[in-house]
């Protein structure tokens, strides 16, 4: 895990710019104003939980709506924001959270940073770069018809 003493804020803002996305679907007010003050002229729809998107959107954040959930409604929540509303998450973990570090890396969330000074922690969740393709899935592992005997 990255420790950082240039605030959570620095890597929030570097990973918004590495993913440049077109709409940004925010989870709670806390996200919303995060990613506005990181990206104000992209396209942000502010979709608390249970609330439907008016369109796929490239990236979700989520900051505040975990704080009030268990562990297993925090699950349900950021399973649903991947299935249904953007194929990468931005997670800003505060200390309230209901998940902790392994049970973000036990969903597939990788650990961008985390901030000492105000002890809050970034997680990515990229369905794009969740399971690289291993070696063996691929045409030269494959059955050879023409060695089949008949």
């Amino acid at each position: 895990m990255t420790r950082c003493s240039m605030g959570w804020r620095t890597i929030f803002d570097a990973e918004l710019s590495r993913i440049a996305p077109e709409l940004i679907v925010a989870l709670d007010a806390s996200a919303f104003d995060a990613t506005r003050t990181a990206l104000p002229d992209t396209a942000i729809q502010l979709c608390p939980p249970g609330t439907p998107t008016t369109a796929p959107a490239q990236l979700a954040v989520v900051m505040a709506a975990l704080e009030d959930l268990d562990a297993t409604e925090a699950r349900t929540l950021l399973s649903r924001a991947r299935d249904f509303i953007a194929p990468c998450i931005v997670v800003i973990a505060v200390p309230h959270c209901a998940l902790d570090r392994q049970a973000f890396l036990a969903m597939g969330y990788d650990t961008l940073g985390h901030d000492d000074i105000e002890d809050v922690t970034i997680y990515r969740h990229d369905l794009a770069t969740y399971k690289p393709v291993p070696d063996w899935l691929n045409a030269r592992y494959w059955a050879h018809p023409e060695r089949w005997k008949a």
